[in-house]
């Protein structure tokens, strides 16, 4: 269950592939681009927060595209000096 603090990123290994991901998903989805957290590992500094996430249609959307975005589920509370972060697809 999502909690209020709570909220999902989409993180990729190019710029390029942000910038091809945010044209296509502002069209369906409230987002905006922010840094990747230093909880995340990837290529690209750039990752995709959704800010209304409803994590059943933000699956089925990807699952249903070509992006090749990894999500995630953070929290925005630290436990032992960390973000808790789930890694979902």
């Amino acid at each position: 269950m999502l909690s209020p603090k709570d909220y999902y990123i989409l993180a990729f290994d190019t710029t390029d592939s942000v910038m091809a991901a945010e044209a296509c998903l502002k069209e369906h989805f409230h987002i905006t681009i922010m840094p990747v957290p230093r909880e995340i590992s990837t290529g690209c500094g750039l990752a995709i927060r959704f800010l209304d996430p409803d994590e059943a249609a933000i699956l089925a959307f990807l699952n249903s595209s070509s992006l090749d975005g990894t999500l995630y589920r953070m929290n925005t509370q630290k436990i032992g000096g960390r973000h808790p972060i789930e890694r979902i697809r």
